[in-house]
């Protein structure tokens, strides 16, 4: 039995590898793009590709399903065709390719890959084990809904936050691939798809972007891929310790999409007006598969481009002021000036920007605190000592490559966000990622994770320089036998942290984190998602309630905390939270609680006395006791009861 799940579980990463890299590698290679470029930006494309895909099969009526994918993927490939017809490909260069990739640098990939995702799988546990987050059950409830509704689309993927089920909009280009995923379960779907999606474009998208920082450099690339894998200041880390699965996927593309971005615009920039607008073209699509994604990996992508393309910019207005062309130097940096203001003025206002920004994180830091953390990379997102010792030689990084001062000016950019976020927003450039540490964490991790392994380097390179005399072959040894044990220890203590912490949040008994359910719980739901009639589940939105919807499609009212609730969710609550108060349970004389349950097809009350969260809104439904109710399932602290008629 096990040696099939571990085959299924191979197979079905196989095959969402394929749907993850085949379309944006097919659309990207028909407009010119080669090499490690074309892997590192193929998986934003592709999820550009999905995610309009998904909203035009939902405009048509359309299941979404692997017909509609592909489709979608036809018709990039003929849009990508259009573009070669017009000549706005990227044509084959005499410019150097610096640093190819070597048999180094691909075993580096395949360890940085491994060293990503084996910890978790290990920690995960057996595939029905659910990621105990928040964030994680809405996930699964949003599979679900694709899975019922057939529409995988961003315009109508938010119904599942409104008690009505009315259409709204949600990034859903992730959900949109991960329902073209089979399974065994969702959870599994989940774990699958997560880690998938936060994986491979991290490893190899960092790989890209530092022969973009450090043209040239196959040990620098190498050493990114492992440093990738070890680091817990990770997209694996985000969606493993918060649930934040489609944020993590889309904050592991950007680095790949930032390669290809810096490459164009510093290295090896388009030669022909049509070779740049296909450029252009391609880096708006792997923008939106980012924002189709989450928003704020969007974002991430432009704040990290500022300083090149700032530094850009002044040089082309060098040119012109030299050249005479007085007009253009001062007009262009006006324009782009005026429509980057309009634009960040605008997404200020908007009313996503107002729902993120009024979140509240965690309390703030104290300035010195924040301070050290940011500088000795000692990062909020599972803080550990080797994510330190590969961070914290970022400003000397930045130092040896100061010929490029772009690269310092990346390094501000995220030491300000992440400050701003660690301070608790003072300045506010931090609320459009919710003014959160742990995102902010992978944001700053893309650039200081290979400053930091290009200042390592250099410090080999000057041990190595110490010790490679004649006469010292016993210190040479020595030296590589301290290098081989540093690199062991690192990987060991990296992955046993990341696989314990993984396991205490995948747990189903108790620990140090909430539960929403324990093994006896998922027990009780395994036997009775089966045998329950046609009637709806009531119940705390955060016991294990959502869980029978998203798990086995059973009707609950509350699939999610934090929904726009209707007036009959509205009676119901305050209806229970009256005979919890010591109110009589009379249908005659309560006919609006009546009414209510009636119209929501209420026929049974889950409730559980350890939730996840407390929160007195729904906590009622926890602890009302009905007169005339009798309990169908018992499991840990949780059970499940038939109502009474009205």
């Amino acid at each position: 039995m096990i040696v099939l799940t571990v085959l299924w579980s191979l197979a079905a990463f196989t095959f969402g590898a394929l749907l993850l890299y085949v379309p944006g590698t097919l659309a990207l290679r028909l407009v010119g793009v080669r090499g490690l470029s074309l892997f590192a930006a193929a998986p934003a494309v592709t999820f550009a590709i999905y995610g309009v895909a998904a909203i035009a099969a939902g405009a048509l009526g359309l299941r979404w399903g692997l017909l509609a994918a592909a489709g979608g993927t036809i018709a990039a490939i003929g849009a990508a065709l259009g573009m070669r017809a017009l000549n706005a490909i990227q044509p084959r260069t005499d410019t150097p390719q610096p640093g190819r990739i070597g048999v180094m640098v691909w075993a580096a990939l395949l360890a940085g890959v491994l060293l990503t995702l084996i910890p978790v799988w290990v920690g995960a546990g057996a595939p029905q084990h659910v990621l105990q987050r928040w964030d994680a059950v809405f996930h699964l409830g949003a599979l679900r809904l694709i899975d019922e509704t057939g529409s995988a689309s961003s315009l109508t993927l938010g119904a599942l936050s409104y008690g009505s089920g009315e259409a709204a909009v949600y990034p859903a280009a992730w959900h949109a691939f991960a329902a073209l995923i089979p399974a065994s379960t969702p959870t599994a779907v989940l774990t699958l798809c997560a880690s998938l999606t936060s994986a491979l474009p991290w490893v190899v998208g960092l790989v890209a972007l530092v022969r973009e920082l450090a043209p040239g450099s196959r040990p620098a690339m190498a050493g990114v891929a492992v440093a990738a894998g070890l680091v817990t200041a990770s997209p694996t880390t985000l969606w493993v310790g918060w649930g934040h699965v489609p944020n993590a996927a889309a904050l592991a593309m950007v680095p790949g999409v930032l390669a290809l971005a810096l490459r164009w615009l510093v290295r090896d920039r388009p030669r022909s007006t049509n070779a740049t607008a296909g450029a252009v073209v391609v880096l708006l699509i792997a923008a939106a598969g980012l924002g189709l994604t989450h928003p704020n990996a969007t974002l991430a992508l432009a704040a990290l481009l500022l300083p090149a393309g700032v530094w850009a910019l002044g040089r082309g207005v060098r040119h012109w002021w030299g050249q005479g062309r007085r007009g253009v130097a001062v007009g262009v940096p006006a324009g782009v000036a005026v429509v980057t203001a309009g634009v960040v003025a605008g997404l200020r206002h908007s009313p996503l920007a107002a729902m993120v920004t009024g979140y509240e994180g965690l309390g703030a830091d104290p300035a010195g605190v924040a301070l050290a953390e940011v500088v000795t990379g000692w990062y909020d997102l599972w803080a550990h000592p080797v994510t330190a010792a590969l961070m914290i030689g970022a400003p000397v990084g930045a130092w040896l490559l100061r010929r490029r001062p772009w690269v310092a000016g990346m390094l501000l950019v995220v030491w300000a966000l992440y400050l701003d976020a660690a301070l608790g927003g003072p300045v506010g450039i931090s609320g459009l990622w919710y003014t959160s540490t742990a995102r902010l964490s992978v944001v700053a991790a893309m650039v200081t994770v290979p400053l930091g392994v290009v200042a390592l380097l250099a410090g080999a390179g000057l041990v190595r320089r110490l010790v490679d005399r004649p006469g010292h072959l016993a210190l040479r040894l020595a030296a590589a036998a301290v290098a081989v044990g540093l690199v062991g220890t690192m990987v060991v203590t990296s992955s046993v942290h990341t696989a314990g912490r993984t396991a205490d949040v995948y747990g189903l008994a108790p620990g140090t984190h909430p539960r929403f359910v324990t093994a006896e719980e998922v027990t009780m739901q395994e036997e009775a998602g089966a045998r329950l009639g046609g009637g709806a589940v009531l119940g705390n939105p955060f016991s294990g309630a959502p869980l029978l919807y998203s798990m086995y499609g059973v009707d609950v009212v509350f699939p999610v905390a934090g929904q726009v609730l209707t007036d009959e969710q509205e009676a119901v609550l305050a209806g229970f939270a009256e005979i919890a108060e010591g109110g009589a349970w009379d249908p005659t004389a309560d006919s609006g609680l009546c009414d209510a349950l009636d119209g929501l097809g209420v026929a049974y009350l889950y409730q559980d006395s350890e939730p996840y969260q407390v929160d007195h809104r729904y906590g009622v439904l926890d602890q009302v006791e009905v007169p005339g109710s009798q309990v169908i399932a018992e499991g840990g602290t949780a059970r499940i009861v038939e109502l009474p008629e009205c």
